[in-house]
């Protein structure tokens, strides 16, 4: 295993739902992809504004997997990173466009996720692997 890129982040919860009680739907459509958890078996990213908490480890884990690839990533919409859960698996990051092209630039192909919150804070940690 060759280690691409290690990333972590920690996010005050607070900070969350301050976005979503001023931009509402808004912050959520333009940072968060929206899934139908019966097309595919999967949870939905974001729907109905989740608890900040849950937002604020996605957040977390969308910046966590930039820092992890350690290069310049203006121009990476957070929509095109997506924490995702299957039903019989742990949380995953799942990529598309701009996100996708930046991990394969940087010479990722296998990507490691954690996330946590508790009342205040969020954090996630990315290991990319080469």
């Amino acid at each position: 295993m060759s280690v691409v890129g290690v990333g972590i982040d920690i996010v005050a919860v607070e900070r969350i739902a301050e976005l979503i009680a001023h931009h509402g739907d808004r912050f959520v459509s333009r940072c968060f992809r929206i899934r139908d958890p019966h097309s595919d078996g999967s949870d939905e990213e974001a729907v109905g504004y989740p608890s900040a908490a849950f937002l604020a480890g996605r957040w977390a884990a969308k910046e966590a997997f930039l820092k992890a690839l350690g290069t310049d990533v203006r121009g990476v919409p957070y929509r095109d990173i997506e924490v995702d859960r299957s039903a019989s698996g742990p949380v995953r990051l799942v990529l598309h466009g701009r996100a996708r092209d930046a991990l394969a630039k940087a010479g990722g192909n296998r990507i490691h996720l954690a996330i946590s919150h508790e009342r205040e804070f969020a954090v996630a940690s990315v290991l990319i692997e080469g």
